[in-house]
C-alpha cells in the first residue's frame, strides 16, 4: 500500500516537471523583447548572412529540388516532422520510467538542461523558422501540403514561433538517438544514427529549420550530455541524478 503511494507520488511528481517545465517555456516568450517576431526576423536575416558567407545556405535549392522532382517525400517528411518528435519522446519516456528507471532519469535529465539552454538562447536571439523570412524563397511545405493543423494558426498560442535557434527538434532527437544507439541491440543500434539524420532532413526540407539551428542544436545537446555527466560525477551519486522531490 505504501509503496503504490510513493509510486504515485513519484508519478505526480514527474508529470509536475513537464506541466512547469512547458510553462516556463511559455512563459519565456517576449519576456525580453516587445516584439519578438520583429527580433526573430532580424535575427533570421543575420542567420541568412552567416550560412551564406560560409557557403551553406542550401535550404532553397533542397527544398525546391524535392518538391519539382520527389513532393511524395516532402509530404513524407511533413509527417515525419510531426510524427517521429513528441510521440516518440513521450513512449519512451514512459518506456524508460517503467522499465528503466535509472535511464530514465539520466536522459531526461539531459533534456531538460538542454531545454535550460535552449530558453536562454529563445530569449536573448529569437529566430523565425526559415519560411517566414522574406527574400529566403522556402515554402512551409506542412501548411502548403498538409497536415495543415500542425503549425496553424490557431496553434500559435500554444508554442513560440520565435524558437528556431537551436533547433530543440534537432537537439532532443540527437539525445534520443545516444540513447537508441547506446541500449538497442545489434543492428537496431543503426537508429541511434538515422533517427537524427531524418529529423535533420524533415526539419530542414519543411522549411522549420536551418542547417545552423540544427548544427546549434546538435552542440547543446552534447554540451547537456557534458553537464549532466559533470554533475553526476561531482555533486549527486549516480542513483539519485536530480530524483523528483517527495510530494
Amino acid at each position: 500500500m505504501i509503496s503504490a503511494i510513493n509510486a504515485r507520488r513519484a508519478g505526480i511528481g514527474e508529470l509536475s516537471l513537464y506541466v512547469g517545465a512547458y510553462l516556463v517555456y511559455l512563459a519565456t516568450k517576449g519576456l525580453l523583447h516587445s516584439d519578438p517576431r520583429a527580433v526573430g526576423l532580424e535575427n533570421g536575416d543575420k542567420v541568412v548572412s552567416l550560412q551564406r558567407d560560409w557557403g551553406f545556405l542550401w535550404e532553397p535549392e533542397w527544398q525546391s529540388w524535392a518538391i519539382e522532382n520527389v513532393k511524395a517525400l516532402v509530404v513524407t517528411l511533413n509527417w515525419v516532422y510531426i510524427v517521429t518528435y513528441w510521440p516518440v519522446i513521450l513512449v519512451v519516456a514512459l518506456f524508460l520510467y517503467l522499465r528503466r528507471r535509472r535511464d530514465y532519469f539520466f536522459y531526461r535529465t539531459v533534456v531538460f538542461v538542454d531545454l535550460a539552454g535552449a530558453l536562454v538562447t529563445f530569449m536573448l536571439f529569437p529566430v523565425v523558422s526559415p519560411f517566414a523570412i522574406p527574400g529566403v524563397e522556402l515554402l512551409d511545405t506542412i501548411q502548403e501540403y498538409g497536415p495543415r493543423f500542425y503549425g496553424s494558426e490557431d496553434m500559435a498560442s500554444l508554442y513560440n514561433i520565435s524558437a528556431a535557434m537551436p533547433s530543440l527538434h534537432f537537439s532532443w532527437t540527437v539525445i534520443l538517438g545516444v540513447l537508441f544507439f547506446r541500449t538497442l541491440p545489434g543492428a537496431f543500434r543503426l537508429l541511434g544514427l538515422l533517427y537524427p539524420v531524418l529529423t535533420f532532413f524533415a526539419i530542414v526540407l519543411t522549411g522549420n529549420h536551418f542547417i545552423l539551428d540544427a548544427i546549434a542544436g546538435g552542440i547543446l545537446a552534447i554540451l547537456s550530455f557534458g553537464v549532466v555527466i559533470l554533475l553526476r560525477r561531482t555533486v549527486w551519486p549516480e542513483r539519485l541524478t536530480l530524483r523528483p522531490p517527495a510530494i
